[in-house]
C-alpha cells in the first residue's frame, strides 16, 4: 500500500482518474481492442471509466481498465510530446509503466517511465472526448489528476432501495365479498378421468 498525495492506492481496488473539472479518463466508446484511445468524459459510473493500479515494481504501476482488462500505453511506444495514450494488452514494456507523483491539493501527476512525461490533455481542453496524451511536465492544470476510489458494490447494496408505491387495490363491495365467499360467480372446473 502506497500513499500518493492524499490518495491511498490499494491493490485490487478500482479508481476514477479525474481532471480538474471532474471529468474522468475512460476507454473511448468502451472499445476492447488494442489501440483504443483513452479520453476524457463525464463520469457515468461505467466500468470503462474505472481503473486499477497494478504494482510493476520500483514505485511504478500498470494502470488497468476494469472493463477491458487492458492497460494505459503509449501509441507506437512514442516518447515525444503529443504521443497519444491508448490501451494495450499488458506487456513488460516501460511504455505501460506509470509513476503516481504527488502534487498540490490532493492531486497527482501520472508520469510515464519510458518517456519521462506526464499524462496531459490535447489542446489543454477539458471537454468530453478530449484525447489523453503525454507532454513535458509544465505544471499545467491539465496535467493534474484526482484519483478517487470507486464505491464498493457491497456498500451500494446496503443502501435502501426506493420502490414505487404499489397501486391501490380496487375496493370491493360487501355483496362482491359475500358472492365470492358463497362460491357464486366463481368458475368451477371438473377433472376428466
Amino acid at each position: 500500500m502506497k500513499k500518493s498525495a492524499q490518495t491511498v492506492i490499494r491493490q485490487g481496488a478500482y479508481y476514477t482518474i479525474a481532471a480538474i473539472n471532474g471529468r474522468v479518463l475512460e476507454v473511448a466508446d468502451f472499445n476492447t481492442e488494442n489501440g483504443a484511445s483513452v479520453r476524457l468524459w463525464s463520469y457515468e459510473g461505467q466500468p470503462w471509466q474505472q481503473w486499477t493500479f497494478e504494482e510493476a515494481g520500483e514505485g511504478e504501476y500498470r494502470i488497468k481498465n476494469r472493463f477491458t482488462g487492458k492497460v494505459m500505453d503509449l501509441a507506437m511506444s512514442g516518447v515525444a510530446n503529443g504521443t497519444w495514450v491508448h490501451q494495450w494488452a499488458p506487456t513488460t514494456g516501460k511504455g505501460q509503466r506509470w509513476q503516481v507523483v504527488p502534487a498540490d491539493n490532493g492531486r497527482v501527476k501520472l508520469r510515464n517511465t519510458l518517456a519521462d512525461k506526464v499524462i496531459d490533455l490535447v489542446g489543454m481542453r477539458v471537454e468530453n472526448g478530449t484525447q489523453a496524451q503525454i507532454w513535458t511536465d509544465v505544471f499545467g492544470e491539465n496535467q493534474l489528476w484526482k484519483i478517487d476510489p470507486v464505491p464498493d458494490r457491497l456498500l451500494q447494496k446496503e443502501l435502501p432501495e426506493v420502490k414505487p408505491a404499489a397501486p391501490a387495490a380496487p375496493k370491493t363491495t360487501r355483496k362482491q365479498t359475500e358472492k365470492k365467499a358463497s362460491g357464486k360467480g366463481a368458475r368451477r372446473t371438473s377433472k376428466n378421468k
